[in-house]
């Protein structure tokens, strides 16, 4: 295959984030379109973390899966992907977690074990529309929620990052459960060899192009 061509382009930025920066493969057969996220990844982060809950809350509901995935969903569109990644949700009176964030010093070997456990995924080509069959280059998820997403254009087929800006603006659905503002995906990178630009609801931040996408996204 040509390395001109934006696959390949695609390629290299995929490899560099799962063997440079600590990013795991995702899984587009796990993800949930109309959803926006990805339930089983979700349910795994919830069960290795927090045990005992989720074993309490087991034994009260026999269908748990499903309806803390739905408990999840309504919080997401209530406070937004930030907050529940700070803060937790709630289901039955109970906080669920779903990120653990590095204590300040590496005294509480507890924290650090649970921050440990976090869990960063990348996919490619993931389906963004519910009712259509368009995809995204690239999908970075934190425990089974997308944190952003990834368009990438390579100058060998006259294309840049403003062609992956402008896709954004005329071809994706701001009211999609994608992204939908502050309720899945924080941030939206439009990214060529030589720049990165991104979008946090839907303005444009030109930012330092020498870095990685990873370290950009560790400053959202």
């Amino acid at each position: 295959m040509s390395q001109t061509k934006e696959a390949a382009f695609e390629h290299c930025a995929h490899a560099i984030l799962l063997t440079q920066s600590g990013w795991k493969e995702g899984s587009v057969g796990e993800w949930d379109k109309a959803r926006a996220l990805f339930p089983a990844r979700v349910v795994a982060f919830l069960k290795e973390t927090q045990p005992k809950l989720w074993a309490q809350m087991e034994g009260q509901h026999a269908a748990l899966e499903p309806m803390l995935i739905d408990a999840l969903v309504k919080e997401l569109a209530l406070k937004g992907t930030l907050n529940i990644l700070r803060h937790g949700f709630k289901f039955y009176g109970k906080t669920f977690r779903l990120a653990h964030f590095k204590p300040a010093h590496g005294l509480n070997f507890e924290v650090l074990e649970l921050y440990g456990k976090n869990e960063l995924t990348i996919s490619r080509q993931v389906p963004c529309h519910a009712a259509k069959s368009d995809t995204v280059d690239m999908l970075l998820a934190l425990n089974g929620l997308p944190v952003a997403t990834v368009e990438l254009k390579n100058p060998g087929t006259a294309q840049t990052w403003r062609h992956a800006a402008q896709q954004y603006r005329e071809d994706r659905d701001e009211h999609a459960p994608l992204f939908e503002f502050k309720q899945r995906a924080l941030v939206h990178f439009a990214v060529d060899p030589d720049e990165v630009h991104m979008r946090r609801g839907w303005p444009v931040r030109r930012l330092t192009f020498s870095r990685s996408i990873a370290a950009v996204i560790r400053e959202v």
